[in-house]
């Protein structure tokens, strides 16, 4: 038997740009069928292993993740992560992926695919928090779908990381500035792309008709906005159930007045035509924990590309 053939990051990305991710998940969520719950297991306050099964009529697929909070000050991601992709009328396993690179490309996918949808047409300013993969996913992401952004505000951990990720990733075709958070949150779209167990958004700086991705938090233990603005804004998830376990920043809010009964809509109606954005003062937010359906989406999609 030969080996199984193995797609690293480089393969993974030459084979499946952004936008024909973005594609792919659109088309996928509009026939889903029934969505299974990973498994979280705590390797410590803030550490976690991942284990994310997924049947499609793409394919069967299981990624396993660790999420190690001391790995990046020893200079290592902080996420390590493996996929096994498996076909769907058989099981045979088909192929094996850089987990960490599937989802770098499959989370802020899903992202676009609810910018798509939700943000306001002209948008010209975005705004990312965060300066990691899904800080750089997001920016691809974000410019597929709404090509009149511009103006680009980072805000980082540090500046010296912000600074780090306004020179790697400039280009003539927007501005791309470091910038305190206060101004990165009046941006026309935002993105939270940080592991912050504290509110990183600005919530009075967030102005009517703005789109907002968060897609940090994925535990009670980490929220990337307050309870005001969820209490404010339309709220869209990838998935309900998997939202009431692990978004945590919907879970601080639901021990208030806020409850997940208030969610608008999930990716599947946003991509069925049945919810979406009311009216140009609304304010949207689109939480994703991410979901196991999404990976073998992607993967499937790398591996078809061959």
């Amino acid at each position: 038997m030969s080996p199984l053939p193995y797609f690293d990051a480089d393969a993974i990305n030459q084979a499946v740009s952004m936008s024909d991710a973005i594609a792919a998940l659109h088309h996928a969520f509009q026939n889903l069928g029934p969505l299974h719950p990973r498994t979280q297991i705590p390797l410590g306050p803030t550490d976690d292993l991942l284990l994310m099964p997924a049947v499609t009529p793409q394919g069967i697929g299981i990624k396993t993740v660790t999420v190690v909070s001391d790995n990046p000050a020893k200079g290592l991601p902080l996420i390590h992560a493996h996929y096994l992709l498996c076909d769907r009328q058989t099981g045979q396993p088909l192929a094996t992926f850089d987990g960490s690179a599937l989802t770098a490309l499959r989370t802020p996918a899903a992202s676009g695919v609810a910018t798509q949808i939700l943000a306001q047409p002209d948008a010209t300013t975005l705004g990312i928090f965060g300066t990691g993969i899904q800080a750089v996913g997001h920016l691809e992401a974000m410019l597929s779908v709404r090509h009149a952004i511009d103006t680009i505000w980072v805000t980082g951990r540090t500046p010296a990381a912000s600074e780090a990720f306004v020179t790697r990733f400039a280009q003539d075709s927007y501005q791309l500035l470091t910038a305190p958070a206060a101004q990165t949150a009046t941006a026309d779209i935002i993105c939270g792309c940080t592991s912050s167990v504290n509110p990183v958004i600005p919530t009075a700086s967030v102005k009517p008709g703005a789109h907002i991705n968060l897609v940090g938090s994925y535990s009670a233990a980490r929220r990337e906005v307050d309870v005001d603005l969820i209490a404010t804004a339309s709220v869209y998830v990838d998935e309900r159930e998997a939202a009431q376990v692990e978004a945590g920043e919907l879970i601080a809010a639901a021990t208030g007045s806020w409850s997940f009964d208030q969610i608008a809509g999930d990716l599947a109606e946003l991509t069925t035509g049945q919810v979406g954005r009311q009216n140009n003062d609304q304010i949207t937010l689109f939480k994703s924990v991410g979901l196991a359906v999404e990976d073998v989406v992607v993967a499937a999609a790398v591996l078809a590309a061959q």
